[in-house]
């Protein structure tokens, strides 16, 4: 009833509640496997709920303080953007996300400061931790001339080895579970749904949409490049990420914080990040006032909310996130070459 949800304590009891199994090995999780290892060994140290939850949401806080720290040492990022959101507060301890977005910027930062292979094995690192980073890795490498690339796709390949084939080889069946479930994963509040989709029967076509979508978007970035060589890649990782969003058939709340922390490193303008906060902590309320309704089984109430309420605030979102990916589209060309 105080909208005060975590996945971190539920995943948390779903496993068992004590020490957690060890993932991929004696358990299937259906993330990638850092992000698997960031669930469990903090039931290690402190298996019961409170403190499980301090411990892990202490390491967030770091994560999301670290992530500040690179947001202020960057000249175009806005770090107040990411600081004072809302959405940090709401969203911080929700899920376990800052666990991929502080290295994605660690190696944002690397790569700025002209270490180019650090940063590709630290976002490699956030990739396996919750995919998305794989985006921003690719409109880096659309800076590096193509003969450079080969270097970069080793140490990517060499990252992704070492930290998936132990697991692979052990579990195969159960390290796989997070791509199995991916792809059949039916439709949860998105842009689908929102249309009418079938949750089930529109599965392959969401997929295939939202697959074509993004690298239609990644290709207009190319092309952007290969035309004036002067992109701009935090703008346009923030609207390639942005457009995934869009189409991807699962938008999970705590997504608004990669968001809020994306406008924030390509320095949207004030008017537009105060947006994005606004709109994601809105989201936060209306979802979760819509669970609350739902565990409370108040069906009468729960169908006036979805109608009048959180069905409007969905399609909010998708017009927020469509702006953030507009602007930063249209503003993806300096004058000067960047990064």
């Amino acid at each position: 009833g105080a909208l005060a949800y975590s996945d971190i304590i539920a995943l948390h009891e779903d496993r068992g509640a004590t020490r957690h199994r060890l993932p991929y090995i004696e358990d299937k999780i259906e993330y990638p496997v850092l992000m698997g290892i960031g669930m469990w060994w903090p039931s290690l140290i402190a298996p019961d709920r409170a403190g499980y939850f301090a411990v892990t949401y202490f390491v967030l806080a770091l994560c999301a303080l670290g992530t500040l720290w690179v947001l202020a040492s960057l000249p175009q990022a806005r770090p107040w953007a990411f600081a004072a959101s809302p959405a940090l507060l709401v969203y911080g301890g929700l899920n376990w996300d800052l666990l991929a977005i502080f290295p994605l910027f660690a190696g944002i930062w690397l790569w700025a400061s002209g270490r180019l292979r650090a940063a590709t094995a630290v976002i490699s690192a956030a990739v396996w931790t919750k995919l998305f980073p794989l985006l921003v890795l690719g409109v880096l490498w659309l800076k590096r001339p193509l003969r450079e690339i080969w270097k970069h796709l080793l140490v990517f390949a060499a990252v992704t080895l070492a930290v998936n084939l132990p697991f692979a080889i052990a579990g195969r069946q159960n390290w796989s579970w997070f791509f199995d479930y991916t792809a059949i994963r039916e439709l949860e509040p998105s842009l689908y749904l929102l249309l009418g989709a079938d949750a089930q029967r529109f599965v392959p076509t969401a997929n295939a949409i939202g697959a074509a979508s993004t690298l239609a978007a990644a290709a207009a970035l190319a092309a952007i490049e290969w035309k004036t060589r002067r992109l701009d890649p935090l703008r346009g990782a923030c609207a390639l990420v942005c457009v995934f969003f869009i189409f991807t058939k699962i938008y999970s709340p705590q997504y608004w914080i990669w968001a809020v922390a994306l406008v924030a490193l390509a320095g949207l303008p004030g008017w537009l990040t105060a947006t994005v906060s606004a709109a994601a902590f809105a989201d936060y309320v209306a979802s979760f006032a819509r669970l609350h309704l739902q565990v409370e089984r108040v069906w009468g109430q729960a169908i006036w909310f979805d109608g009048a309420v959180f069905w409007p605030m969905v399609a909010i979102r998708y017009l927020v996130l469509l702006a953030c990916a507009v602007w930063a589209f249209a503003h993806t060309v300096q004058r000067e070459a960047a990064l």
